[in-house]
C-alpha cells in the first residue's frame, strides 16, 4: 500500500510539473526592411503581389519601381494587392464595369494599367512616423481639417494620410497608433493593412483587400 502511495505521489508531482510548464520559442523580430528594390519585394511574394507585378510590367513602369528613373529615385507605393486586381478583372469579365471586358492583365490597354498604377505612387519616401495626426474635432475630409499629411500621386489624384490612436478596452485614444488613407479626389476612405515595408528605393504601405481598384 505504501508503495502504491509513493508511486501515486510521484505521478501527481510529474503531472504538476508537466501542466505548469510553458515552452517558449524565440522566433526573432520581424524586420520591415527588404534588401532589394520595391520591384524585387513585390516579385518575392506572388500570393500578395503577382497581379500587381503584371500590371506594373504591362504599364511599362518597371524602371520606376526599380529606382531607375532619375527624377523619381524614391517612391511611396500605396500598395494595391493582387486580390484587389483579381476582383476588378472578375467584375470586368462579368460586365459589372462600364467599358471593355478584361479577363487578364494582358487584355487591358497598357495606358489604362499605367493610369491605375500611378494613382498609387507618390514621389519621395514617406514613412508612418512622418505622417501627421488628424484633428479629431473634424471629419478627415472636412474643409476645416488641419491634420494629416496631403500628397499628390503621379496620376494627379490627391490623398491624405493620417495617424490616430484607437481605443483600448473602451478607453479612447490610448490604443495602438493606426495609419489611414483618405482620397481627397473622390472623398473616400482607403483601408490600410500594412505600413512601412522598406525596400531600398522607397516604402510600401499596403492597402486593404476590400479596396476597389482605382478608387483613390
Amino acid at each position: 500500500m505504501k508503495k502504491i502511495l509513493i508511486i501515486l505521489m510521484l505521478f501527481l508531482v510529474f503531472c504538476n510539473i508537466s501542466c505548469t510548464r510553458q515552452d517558449v520559442y524565440d522566433t526573432g523580430i520581424s524586420s520591415p526592411y527588404f534588401d532589394g528594390t520595391i520591384m524585387d519585394y513585390l516579385r518575392s511574394d506572388d500570393y500578395n503581389w503577382q497581379l500587381t507585378v503584371e500590371m506594373i510590367e504591362h504599364a511599362g513602369l518597371t524602371d520606376l519601381f526599380e529606382g531607375k528613373v532619375d527624377t523619381c529615385p524614391e517612391i511611396t507605393f500605396w500598395g494595391v494587392k493582387s486580390h484587389v486586381i483579381q476582383r476588378y478583372l472578375l467584375h470586368s469579365k462579368n460586365g459589372n464595369i462600364t467599358g471593355e471586358k478584361y479577363a487578364t492583365i494582358k487584355e487591358m490597354p497598357a495606358k489604362l494599367c499605367r493610369d491605375y498604377i500611378l494613382r498609387y505612387v507618390t514621389k519621395g519616401k514617406f514613412l508612418k512616423e512622418g505622417i501627421a495626426y488628424r484633428n479629431p474635432e473634424f471629419l478627415i475630409g472636412a474643409p476645416e481639417q488641419d491634420g494629416g499629411s496631403d500628397f499628390t500621386c503621379l496620376a494627379g489624384n490627391k490623398v491624405r494620410a493620417y495617424l490616430e490612436k484607437r481605443e483600448w478596452n473602451g478607453i479612447p485614444d490610448v490604443g495602438p497608433v493606426i495609419m489611414s488613407l483618405f482620397s481627397l479626389t473622390i472623398g473616400l476612405e482607403v483601408g490600410m493593412d500594412t505600413p512601412d515595408i522598406l525596400p531600398r528605393n522607397g516604402v510600401v504601405h499596403a492597402v486593404s483587400y476590400d479596396h476597389i481598384l482605382g478608387k483613390i
